[in-house]
């Protein structure tokens, strides 16, 4: 589900219940600027006020709409909204993409690490040569149609026994 952004044009006491733990809730029906109307809960009765400007989401109730209200925090936004007035960045525009590149960089680091703690002694490790051979990995596994295979060695390695 995607958040949007918008103000609290209006909002109705609702009364109040208790949680599993004791805990006293505030019910509460709003409406915001853009139409938008539900149920929101809040643990003090003066969470959220006509004017505030909210990141919200919308999930389907058993009785309505219930909104997820957050208050937006500056310089990002959870919401994609293009015509808001604010100054404010989309955080992870694309969430899907920042997160497959954050995997390839995990599995290219751990790759990378592994060779070259295979290949020298704990004591001549050197994380430069494993973060450059990282960016090769994932390089070569974005791209591997068009690897170059001219790098291989002229002549061949010599078994050590």
């Amino acid at each position: 589900m995607q958040y949007k952004r918008s103000k609290i044009k209006s909002i109705q006491a609702n009364g109040t219940w208790e949680t599993r733990d004791g805990k006293t809730m505030y019910q509460s029906e709003v409406e915001l600027e853009d139409g938008t109307t539900g149920e929101v809960n809040a643990t003090t009765p003066d969470r959220w006020n006509v004017g505030d400007e909210v990141d919200y989401e919308v999930k389907d109730g058993k009785y309505g709409n219930k909104l997820k209200l957050s208050k937006p925090r500056d310089g990002f936004s959870w919401a994609n909204n293009s015509d808001s007035s604010s100054n404010s960045v989309t955080r992870f525009e694309n969430r899907d993409e920042r997160r497959q590149h954050l995997i390839m960089n995990q599995w290219a680091i751990k790759t990378a690490i592994e060779t070259e703690m295979n290949l020298s002694p704990p004591d001549k490790f050197e994380l430069r040569n494993a973060i450059a051979v990282a960016k090769l990995l994932k390089q070569y596994a974005l791209d591997l149609e068009n690897v170059d295979c001219s790098l291989q060695a002229e002549q061949p390695v010599e078994m050590p026994f």
